[in-house]
């Protein structure tokens, strides 16, 4: 995945010969990229809502991982938000910064 960086802000690009995910391939690039920032099982995530960008080339996807599942209910406080950009694979978890998650979903349109 090649980045460029264009005014201030980031331009995702696919590699020459790399085929753009479809919205098929959506939930599936979603929970890899969450499972690689923090060990769950795949069904501990849960996508609320994906679908193309309003901004960029690609598509967006927001949801939630159950902690209470994922850490086998010990000492876990529920759940917690994710927002995904595809392609890129890029995942902002509630632990880098509520403000920051409560940015992402409100910009793209979640929940």
């Amino acid at each position: 995945m090649q980045h460029l960086v264009i005014a201030g802000s980031i331009l995702l690009a696919a590699a020459p010969g790399e085929a753009l995910p479809t919205m098929a391939d959506v939930p599936a690039l979603a929970k890899a990229a969450v499972a690689r920032r923090i060990e769950v099982p795949p069904s501990a995530i849960h996508i609320l809502e994906a679908k193309p960008s309003e901004r960029m080339p690609g598509f967006v996807v927001c949801g939630r991982v159950d902690t209470r599942t994922a850490n086998d209910g010990a000492g876990a406080e529920g759940a917690e938000r994710f927002f995904v950009v595809i392609p890129g694979n890029f995942a902002i978890l509630d632990q880098d910064g509520k403000g920051l998650v409560d940015s992402y979903w409100a910009a793209n349109h979640c929940e």
